[in-house]
């Protein structure tokens, strides 16, 4: 039994972010931050703008960073002083979406940017992308160990999967290719993370239980 059951119409539970978002450069806090107002803009949720603490906390960032990243979108017009999205009302052009569920699966401001990039870069009829691990550090604005860490971060929590891939150049030699992603469907990762959450629950719960045996059976002090 999962937290979320499994979805008909998987478009209506994703949010657009143009593709142009990608040249602006920005770097995980701050595209993290705008495309979470871009997904509460598309619900229809702006009038319930989270403060800068609370998409801290969401996003794995400290309050101040986060209100630094918020200062800058305001300065670069790419959101209202309201923290509402104004960039995507100038922009045309293609889209990609993301699913509704990546801000509610713990996974902090890199691996939602990285993850991002993947799904931009994704064949829609394959579920694959094929980009670099240099490629995608230009990208996001992260270093390539950085890019790395993230990615073996969405494996563990079944976002996605990899395939390593080789080649042979004209000399013959093996040479290790670009990796192969392949994105799988969201509610594998959210009956992961329910899994984990139960998982932890009892682990608690028997700790919890372990302590209270040890305080019953402990010998009363002499008086």
């Amino acid at each position: 039994m999962t937290a979320l059951t499994y979805q008909k119409d998987a478009r209506a539970y994703r949010f657009s972010l143009p593709n142009e978002i990608w040249g602006l450069k920005l770097r995980p806090p701050a595209f993290s931050i705008l495309a979470y107002l871009c997904y509460l803009n598309s619900h229809h949720r702006g009038d319930a703008v989270p403060n800068a603490d609370e998409i801290a906390e969401l996003l794995h960032m400290s309050p101040d960073m986060a209100q630094k990243q918020i200062d800058a979108l305001v300065k670069r017009d790419l959101i209202s002083p309201q923290m509402v999205p104004v960039f995507t009302h100038k922009r045309t052009g293609k889209f990609f979406s993301l699913p509704n569920e990546i801000f509610s699966l713990d996974l902090g401001h890199g691996a939602i940017t990285v993850y991002a990039y993947l799904l931009y870069c994704e064949d829609r009829s394959s579920h694959q992308c094929h980009p670099s691990y240099k490629t995608i550090s230009a990208t996001v604005g992260l270093s390539v160990n950085t890019v790395m860490k993230h990615i073996a971060k969405l494996v563990d929590r079944q976002f996605i999967t990899v395939e390593h891939t080789s080649y042979f150049d004209r000399q013959g030699m093996k040479k290790n290719g670009n990796n192969s992603y392949t994105i799988l469907p969201i509610q594998k990762a959210v009956d992961h993370s329910y899994e984990r959450q139960m998982v932890k629950l009892a682990e608690t719960t028997e700790r919890q239980r372990v302590a209270e045996e040890l305080r019953k059976t402990r010998p009363c002090s002499p008086l």
